[in-house]
């Protein structure tokens, strides 16, 4: 099994990071730092907003982006609907506001796939997370 930070120097992922104002995936986490993030690898890209606590110092790192988006897509993957991941969550399924969550990471699910093509599957099942 090889670490994350393998799998980005194999693929040659690369990261550009501009701050934004707030995260449009989750407007109502007021107390961080928001970026858009645009990862690279050959002529693909994925384009998101990703957000850090205040005691995060530094611009995120292609690490710490794709960790984020293999954890939150391997939740995604392993539940066979919005109730079972509720449930695996802690949320509500009663909740407007965990279904608009779990929206945003079946976006960022399919957005991953198409970005990694057929390094999807190794990047969830084959490399370490932080």
């Amino acid at each position: 099994m090889k670490t994350i930070n393998e799998f980005i120097n194999a693929n040659k992922i690369r990261i550009t990071n501009e701050w934004a104002d707030t995260n449009r995936n989750n407007p109502d986490w007021k107390d961080a730092n928001h970026y858009k993030v645009v990862l690279k690898m050959d002529n693909r890209q994925l384009t998101t907003y990703f957000s850090q606590g205040y005691g995060i110092s530094g611009e995120p790192t292609a690490e710490s982006v794709l960790n984020c988006l293999a954890s939150d897509t391997s939740g995604f993957e392993n539940a066979r609907n919005f109730e079972d991941w509720a449930n695996e969550y802690g949320y509500d399924t009663d909740s407007r506001k965990a279904e608009r969550i779990y929206r945003v990471i079946e976006r960022q699910t399919k957005q991953l796939k198409r970005f990694l093509g057929d390094k999807y599957d190794e990047l969830l099942y084959d490399t370490e997370s932080l």
